[in-house]
């Protein structure tokens, strides 16, 4: 599932969901952040939850990417 918090966009599933989504609202691929990509333009936030990305709190977002990077440890 996509995730947003209204400043950034991820990915709950893959880093391949993300680049597929990012593409699809007009982000570049090189503007990816590692882990996310930054939101920086309110029409780009609108975009995403048209397109269905699901506005989550920025704890959630954080929590997301710390069970991910806790994954990749493991």
């Amino acid at each position: 599932m996509i995730l947003t918090d209204g400043r950034h966009v991820i990915s709950d599933e893959s880093p391949d969901e993300l680049h597929r989504f990012a593409a699809s609202i007009g982000l570049k691929r090189e503007w990816h952040q590692g882990d996310h990509y930054d939101l920086t333009a309110r029409r780009m936030l609108q975009k995403a939850t048209r397109r269905g990305a699901r506005t989550v709190s920025p704890r959630e977002i954080v929590n997301v990417l710390r069970r991910q990077r806790q994954g990749a440890r493991a």
